[in-house]
């Protein structure tokens, strides 16, 4: 083979490679940006879950207070 073919046949296997990590590359890219919106939208699940949590828990430490007061006030009562 002359050394022009194989400069020529070397340098399109070279742009060949190139292009496919690049397409590669860019399909990584776009799995990410895709997985990175489900992991905000769990993570959004996770803090509102978080609230809601905390909101629970201090209805019940308040449900907890009036019930260890009930029984002084029943017994004022007599």
């Amino acid at each position: 083979m002359k050394s022009r073919t194989k400069v020529a046949l070397s340098t399109i296997a070279f742009a060949t490679v190139i292009s496919l990590q690049s397409y590669i590359l860019y399909q990584q890219n776009q799995a990410n940006q895709t997985v990175q919106v489900k992991v905000d939208k769990l993570q959004n699940q996770i803090d509102q879950t978080s609230k809601a949590n905390q909101e629970l828990l201090s209805k019940i430490e308040r449900l907890e207070s009036n019930l260890e007061l009930k029984p002084r006030s029943l017994l004022s009562m007599n």
